[in-house]
């Protein structure tokens, strides 16, 4: 029997030299796309984050920054337009109440960037980048498939 704990060691030990931490992307298991994103800052985030993990997602952590912290600035709204153009869409969130889980939209004109900007003000600091891979290279990023309820890690549909 596998455990969430085993899983996760790669990432407790990748944390402990990643100073920004990791976005974390959950993909859920037989969720038709669905997904939920984080920010693990340090160990004690990763305890919370786990406890979160659907049963047989596939959950990978970005420490390389693909996924950036951005404080509001004159060259973001281009950078978004730039993610935008070259990949059909930009990422863009914010953390939500509990500072652990990710509040994601997905923009592909300036437009929505416009619109998301309005309704959030320009006090706020975002996330911005693209959709990631699945990468499994151990320092930029770490993919793992949590184990089903009874322990056994398989695969299924993401």
């Amino acid at each position: 029997m596998t455990t969430v704990d085993q899983i996760l060691g790669g990432v407790r030990e990748r944390l402990d030299t990643a100073p920004a931490g990791a976005v974390v992307l959950e993909r859920i298991a037989r969720g038709g796309g669905a997904t939920r994103w984080f920010v693990c800052r340090d160990r004690d985030a990763l305890t919370a984050i786990a406890a979160e993990l659907s049963p047989g997602s596939v959950v990978s952590f970005y420490f390389d920054g693909r996924i950036a912290e951005r404080r509001f600035e004159p060259g973001l709204r281009s950078d978004v337009e730039r993610i935008a153009r070259e990949t059909g869409e930009a990422i863009l969130a914010q953390l939500g109440p509990d500072s652990l889980e990710l509040e994601i939209e997905y923009v592909t004109a300036l437009s929505e960037y416009d619109e998301y900007v309005e309704i959030l003000g320009s006090h706020s600091t975002l996330f911005v980048g693209t959709f990631p891979a699945r990468d499994n290279d151990g320092v930029d990023a770490i993919t793992v498939t949590i184990p089903d309820r009874d322990g056994v890690v398989r695969a299924h549909p993401h």
